[in-house]
C-alpha cells in the first residue's frame, strides 16, 4: 500500500514511541500523519539523540518531542504527559484526529501509551498501529476484531537509513564497480581454493612488501603503512612502481638488491654501511628474501597473470602499476593495491546486484559499496569508524553483504558477526545480512551463526555465500531475496 492509500488511517497528531532504532518510527510518520499534521516524539533520556535524529529526518513535518526523563516504566507519568498534550491540543482543536504507534518504545511505553491515549477525554476513534517487521506490514487496530494488515510499499535510501542514526560517510559510497570484466574473471578463479591461497600469499609476500613500509609505533604493535608514492596522486609519480609477477624476476631483483649492498660508500667499510641505521639494509634484503617465490603457488598466480596482462597491460614478469592504475581509472597506486588484495570482490558484487536489479525492475533499488563511517558515539572508546561493504534496499529494508576473499573460518565469522550487529543497528529488525567469502564450508559458516544470533536454521535472514557460489553469485543473491519473501510472506 502506498502513502496515499493509507488515506483513511492518516491523524491529525500521531504519538510516535522512540526505542533504540528510529526506523519504524520514521515509517509510521511518513504513511500515517495527515499533511500539516504534528508528530510527538515520546522518548526517555536513553533515546534522546535517538529522538533527535529522527526530528532531523522528518523534514517538512511539524515535530515535538516529549521527554519521559527515566520514567519510561512509570505508568503515570507516561499517561500525564500524553494526556496533558492531547487536553492543550483539543482546547483550540476539538475536531482533530489522533492516533499512537507503538512499535518502538519499551513495553511499559507500550502499554500505558496506548491506554493514555484511549482513555484520553475528548478524543474520538483513536487509530492505534503497529508496524511488523516480519512480514513488513503495518497492523492498523480495530475495535472487537483482529487488526487490519497493509502493505506497506515506501523507499528509503541508503543516506537516509544512515541519517537516522546520525552517522556520516566520509567518502561518497562508489555506484560504479571498477573493472567488472577483469572482477568477474577474478571471481571464476576463486572458485578453486588453491588460486584464493595462491593469490594471498603473492598479496602477503610481494604485493606488500613492495608497496608498504614496516613502522615501528610507540608502545603499540609495528604497522604496515603505504610508501609515500603509492598513496600519492598518479600525476605526482615520476618513477613508475614494478612488482613482480613470476619466479626469474623475482631471483632477478634479489641479485640486484645484494649487488647494492657490495657498493662501498666513501670513506666507509662494508661492515659500516651494514650497520647503518641499526642494520636497516640487512633487514630489508631479509624481508625480500622473505618474499621469494613459492613454487607450489606459481602455476596459480600465473593464471591470474595471464588476466592481470589481458586487462591491466602487464608483461609476461611484471606489472607496472602506475601504468596499471592509470588504465584501470584509479587516482593512486594504493587504490590499486586495494582492488588487488581483495576490494576485487566488492566490486564484483555490486556488479552483480546491479545485475539482479536491472533483470527484475522495481525489486531493489540505491546499491552501493565502500560505506566508510565516522560513529561519534565510538570515538571515546578509540572506535571512531567503520567500514560496510555492499549493500542495497528493498523499499525500507537494509540488505548488506560483507565481502572477503579470505578462506579462514574465524576471519570469516568475525567479519559475518561485525555485519550482522551493524546492520541490525541500522535497518533493525528488518535488515538482511550476508557474507560473501572464499571459505569452502558456508553452510557450517552459517549454522554457527544462526545459533550464535538466536536465528532459526531455516530463516534467510542470515546467509554465506562461499567459493562455490562465486561465479554465479547474482543467481544466489536472487534467490536469498525470494526466499526471504517467502520466509516472512504474510
Amino acid at each position: 500500500m502506498t502513502t496515499s492509500e493509507f488515506k483513511p488511517y492518516k491523524v491529525d497528531h500521531l504519538f510516535l514511541l522512540i526505542g533504540e532504532n528510529p526506523l519504524p518510527n520514521y515509517v509510521a510518520a511518513k504513511l500515517l500523519l495527515k499533511e500539516g499534521g504534528t508528530v510527538y516524539l515520546v522518548h526517555s533520556t536513553d533515546t534522546t539523540s535517538k529522538a533527535a535524529c529522527l526530528e532531523r529526518s522528518l523534514k517538512g513535518i511539524n515535530v515535538k518531542p516529549i521527554s519521559l526523563v527515566k520514567h519510561e516504566a512509570n505508568s503515570c507519568v507516561i499517561k500525564s504527559k500524553i494526556q496533558t498534550e492531547v487536553k492543550n491540543i483539543l482546547t483550540n482543536h476539538p475536531k482533530h484526529t489522533f492516533g499512537l504507534n507503538y512499535t518502538g518504545g519499551t513495553k511499559a511505553m507500550s502499554v500505558h501509551g496506548y491506554r493514555a491515549l484511549f482513555e484520553a477525554s475528548g478524543v474520538q476513534n483513536p487509530v492505534f498501529s503497529y508496524l511488523d517487521a516480519r512480514t513488513l506490514q503495518m497492523f492498523i487496530d480495530r475495535d472487537n476484531d483482529s487488526p487490519k494488515a497493509e502493505a506497506v510499499d515506501i523507499k528509503l535510501s541508503l543516506k537516509e537509513i544512515f541519517a537516522l542514526h546520525d552517522l556520516r560517510w566520509e567518502t561518497t559510497p562508489i555506484t560504479n564497480p571498477l573493472l567488472p570484466e577483469l572482477a568477474i574473471e577474478f571471481a571464476k578463479l576463486h572458485t578453486d581454493k588453491k588460486v584464493v591461497i595462491a593469490w594471498h600469499w603473492w598479496c602477503d609476500n610481494v604485493l606488500k612488501p613492495g608497496t608498504k613500509i614496516l613502522k615501528k609505533k610507540s608502545n603499540k604493535l609495528s604497522e604496515w603503512e603505504w610508501k609515500k608514492e603509492v598513496n600519492s596522486e598518479l600525476s605526482k609519480i615520476e618513477k613508475d612502481l614494478i612488482i613482480p609477477l613470476n619466479p626469474d624476476i623475482v631471483s632477478y631483483k634479489l641479485i640486484e638488491e645484494l649487488d647494492k649492498l657490495q657498493i662501498q660508500e666513501e670513506g666507509k667499510n662494508i661492515l659500516e654501511n651494514f650497520k647503518e641505521n641499526n642494520f636497516q639494509k640487512i633487514r630489508e634484503i631479509c624481508n625480500y628474501c622473505n618474499a621469494l617465490w613459492d613454487i607450489d603457488h606459481a602455476q596459480y598466480i600465473e593464471k591470474i597473470g595471464d588476466l592481470l596482462r589481458k586487462y591491466l597491460d602487464s608483461s609476461l614478469t611484471e606489472l607496472a602499476l602506475k601504468k596499471a592504475a592509470d588504465k584501470a581509472g584509479f587516482e593512486k597506486l594504493k587504490h590499486l593495491c586495494e582492488w588487488l588484495q581483495g576490494n576485487w570482490l566488492e566490486h564484483y558484487v555490486l556488479q552483480k546486484i546491479q545485475e539482479v536489479s536491472q533483470a527484475n525492475p522495481g525489486l531493489i533499488h540505491d546499491t552501493g559499496l565502500s560505506f566508510k563511517v565516522r560513529d561519534k558515539k565510538k570515538r571515546e572508546e578509540g572506535k571512531d569508524k567503520f567500514e560496510f561493504d555492499v549493500a542495497f534496499m528493498k523499499g525500507y529494508q537494509l540488505f548488506a553483504l560483507s565481502c572477503t576473499t579470505d578462506a579462514s573460518k574465524s576471519l570469516c565469522k568475525s567479519k559475518l558477526f561485525e555485519a550482522y550487529i551493524r546492520a541490525q543497528q541500522l535497518g533493525g529488525e528488518q535488515a538482511r545480512v550476508a557474507l560473501v567469502c572464499c571459505y569452502d564450508k558456508p553452510k557450517e559458516l552459517e549454522a554457527e551463526l544462526k545459533v550464535d544470533t538466536e536465528v532459526k536454521k531455516e530463516d534467510p535472514k542470515i546467509i554465506v555465500f562461499g567459493c562455490e557460489h562465486l561465479d554465479d553469485i547474482q543467481k544466489y543473491i536472487k534467490n536469498w531475496i525470494d526466499d526471504n519473501n517467502r520466509y516472512y510472506a504474510p
